[in-house]
């Protein structure tokens, strides 16, 4: 599975699902990478990223409707996780939401 975490400004939540993916799938043939929404974002969202994926994991509602605006095609491939913006990187109770969310998504997979 190639997966796609997306958050607004790519510094807390999408960075931390793909370092916490990365460790509940090693030695797996799975793949991550995040990215956020807003054009100031570390690594902003793009249509290759979204291309490149198989399932684009995006924090909120609202980066659905993102998605929706600008990339329609790729709304199958869209779960919204349902994450608020109040954590800092890493957070342990983000670690605790996401590890949970993540290992859905691989159940389903």
């Amino acid at each position: 599975m190639k997966i796609l975490f997306v958050c607004t400004g790519n510094i807390a939540r999408s960075p931390t699902a793909e370092a916490l993916f990365g460790e509940l799938t090693r030695g797996q043939p799975h793949e991550a990478r995040s990215v956020g929404t807003s054009p100031s974002a570390p690594h902003p969202l793009a249509e290759a990223d979204l291309a490149w994926a198989d399932v684009v994991a995006v924090m909120e509602p609202a980066h659905r409707g993102f998605l929706e605006a600008y990339w329609p095609t790729y709304l199958p491939k869209v779960r919204v996780l349902g994450i608020p913006d109040l954590y800092p990187p890493h957070d342990p109770v983000l670690r605790e939401l996401l590890a949970g969310k993540i290992l859905a998504l691989l159940a389903g997979s």
